[in-house]
């Protein structure tokens, strides 16, 4: 079994160094899934992926690998989206963020995204997730460290600012909280908060090693002009596109700049917390 993994701000590097058993790449882009060598022999976890200024991963590509018996996971980020959105048709979803996706909980995609640092820093998060703010403030809850009305003003604050400028100090500030509770959440965040995401890439790696885990659902392809279409344009040629090439756009790559979201490729400008 071959196990591949796409993952980024979710996974810092610190979770990767004791995991043997798989091939780590970046986060995925359309056309990285048309890439990979299908079949049952090989486990995806689609864990993060770009989705702002570069084309995300697309439906059709997870149902391809599906279609050849590819067990593919998703989880954290936009993982859990593909996962919740993809269910019906085999693909399995890990972890509190796809469950809350699937059952409609949360809908944004703002829920997941984050500004991240390059590869070459482990791609470690900049700003911070909403599904983040939202297990911190219920460990907060549980530590009786907040009140419930404090809570809501924090979370409605955090979905009020961009996810690109969102840090703890600046939804704090935007809070409208008493001051003394903001003195002792500081504090208290110092050990407190948590990354939901990053607990449930932990799960989906955890997963996609147990042989155990249940066997994939291989649904019907319809190999559509558009399919075809990414594959030209990744430079794919892979045995099912045809010899006449329907696209000569220029493939994307992982190159550009060094920074990115996890969503996108770097912003135009660099948001950092305040």
């Amino acid at each position: 079994m071959t196990v591949v993994a796409f993952a980024g701000p979710s996974l810092p590097p610190e979770d990767r160094a004791g995991v043997y058993g798989v091939e780590w790449c970046p986060p995925a882009e359309a056309g990285d899934l048309l890439r990979l060598d299908a079949g049952p022999e090989l486990t995806v976890c689609l864990i993060d992926g770009y989705f702002d200024h570069r084309p995300a991963v697309r439906h059709k590509e997870i149902l391809l690998l599906l279609s050849e018996g590819v067990r593919i996971l998703g989880a954290s980020s936009i993982g859990a989206l593909r996962a919740a959105e993809m269910a019906a048709l085999g693909m399995i979803g890990v972890g509190s963020i796809y469950r809350a996706y699937a059952s409609g909980r949360i809908v944004g995609d703002d829920e997941v995204a984050l500004i991240h640092g390059p590869a070459d820093a482990g791609w470690r998060p900049v700003s911070i997730p909403l599904v983040d703010v939202r297990a911190t403030l219920c460990r907060a809850l549980r530590d009786r460290m907040l009140l419930l009305e404090d809570a809501r003003s924090l979370l409605i604050a955090a979905g009020e600012i961009h996810y690109i400028e969102r840090c703890w100090e600046g939804l704090i500030a935007a809070s409208g909280i008493p001051t003394v509770v903001q003195a002792r959440l500081r504090a208290w965040l110092r050990d407190g908060q948590m990354s939901q995401k990053r607990l449930d890439a932990q799960a989906c790696i955890a997963a996609a090693l147990d042989n155990s885990a249940i066997p994939p659902i291989r649904p019907p392809l319809v190999r559509t002009a558009f399919l075809e279409a990414l594959a030209q344009e990744c430079g794919i040629a892979p045995p099912w596109l045809p010899s006449e090439p329907v696209s000569t756009a220029r493939a994307p790559t992982h190159g550009g700049p060094p920074a990115g979201r996890d969503g996108s490729e770097a912003p135009s400008r660099e948001a950092v917390p305040h």
